[in-house]
């Protein structure tokens, strides 16, 4: 579900500052800048290297202007039906979309903005009726089928991660609203 060295970097940046231990603080400060340096330079091939570049630069909190440039790369793979695909040779589909609008959203694009609006009419079109997403599997088949009731069967690994990223890339535009007064008595 990730393909490359890109989405392992982002990882690596975020899980450094999350779980960061406080007596080597300079040491992963500095390879956090060192991961940032690099995919500055990085040359994405996908939506996912694209996602997960703007993902780590802003986490390792790149100048803005970089950041700026990562989210229009990502905006530029926007599809005519409003959602991100895997590569250029294949559909839109819900993992692409998610991850592109968490990104988007984690870059400061809000959920009110035209393009995330397209991406959520998209996600919410292609949804199934159980409230799950189906991606059809990119992998190789190397490993032995198993049952994990999840729906769609041999495509029920990715079809799992793509809900999840589709769940998250929608909760920003749910509406906050407070519970009637007569409620709370």
């Amino acid at each position: 579900m990730n393909e490359g060295w890109i989405g392992a970097t982002a990882r690596a940046i975020r899980v450094a500052q999350v779980y960061m231990i406080p007596a080597r603080r300079s040491q992963f400060e500095a390879r956090v800048e060192r991961a940032v340096a690099a995919l500055k330079r990085a040359t994405p091939s996908s939506t996912d290297d694209c996602a997960m570049r703007l993902l780590a630069l802003r986490w390792g909190g790149a100048p803005k202007a970089d950041v700026r440039s990562a989210s229009r790369e990502l905006l530029d793979l926007q599809r005519q039906d409003g959602g991100w695909s895997g590569n250029r040779y294949l559909k839109s589909d819900a993992f692409s979309t998610g991850t592109a609008l968490y990104a988007l959203h984690e870059a400061g694009t809000t959920a009110s903005d035209p393009v995330y609006r397209r991406g959520i009419s998209y996600l919410l079109s292609t949804q199934y009726p159980d409230g799950s997403w189906y991606v059809r599997s990119r992998s190789f088949k190397f490993q032995p089928y198993f049952e994990s009731d999840f729906p769609f069967g041999h495509d029920q690994w990715i079809s799992a991660a793509a809900t999840a990223w589709a769940v998250i890339a929608l909760a920003p535009a749910v509406q906050k609203t407070r519970p009637a007064t007569a409620a709370l008595r």
